[in-house]
């Protein structure tokens, strides 16, 4: 609003960096039909750049304002068979340590050794599809996936006060039919099966209130090629 002056930690911030190392390794055996992939990471971030909603501004406003510092390890491993030309199966496990390493909030409050946002320890995830080459050109591919997710917090700095989503899995399905050339699709998808309620956001400023992700969902989809 006109003649409206805001504080100056509110409308400006410090830059954030980022210095990050990592290492890994990538193989492939029995002519590529058994793969592996794995990593380790460290992530030191100086002047974390923090957004969030707040009614500090004499109404709701986006502030953006800076940690001190965090640091993230972790460990990544992802492996692909295929051992038939109708079979793939992939997994994948990750391991994360996300944690502030210095940020003081408000006077008083201190987050250091807290986890980050939305950064559980462990996440897992399995998958198999199977295609069915037809006679006619098209295909018929079935896919299955199940993800696995650790709890994690999420954080309303304007209070400042942090949730904690339990931990839970979620299962997809799909049944696609592919056209010769490609030339169309219809699908049928079913997502979420275990019909998961997990929180995407929070705030607890003037009462709680949360977003939640989408619960057990299912539909019909076609494309088209021009």
């Amino acid at each position: 609003a006109t003649g409206c002056a805001l504080p100056a930690d509110i409308v400006s911030y410090d830059p954030e960096t980022l210095t990050a190392y990592e290492g890994g390794i990538k193989t492939r055996f029995a002519d590529g039909a058994v793969r592996l992939n794995a990593s380790v990471f460290h992530y030191d971030y100086k002047g974390l750049q923090l957004s969030f909603q707040s009614n500090s501004c004499g109404g709701p406003c986006q502030i953006t304002t800076n940690a001190g510092a965090a640091k993230v390890d972790g460990i990544e491993v992802e492996a692909s068979l295929h051992p038939h030309p109708n079979h793939r199966f992939d997994f994948g496990v990750n391991y994360l340590d996300a944690r502030y390493d210095r940020f003081i909030p408000r006077p008083g409050i201190d987050f250091a050794g807290r986890d980050l946002d939305r950064s559980p320890a462990l996440t897992a995830s399995a998958g198999y599809n199977f295609t069915l080459e037809l006679g006619n050109g098209g295909r018929i591919e079935a896919n299955a996936r199940i993800r696995l997710s650790d709890s994690y917090v999420l954080t309303d700095y304007a209070v400042p006060v942090q949730f904690r989503q339990p931990s839970f899995h979620k299962t997809d399905l799909a049944l696609t039919y592919t056209a010769a050339e490609d030339r169309y699709y219809v699908q049928l998808y079913a997502k979420n099966l275990e019909n998961v309620i997990t929180l995407s956001n929070l705030s607890a400023q003037n009462g709680t209130s949360a977003t939640f992700a989408d619960p057990r969902t299912y539909g019909v989809r076609a494309g088209f090629k021009f």
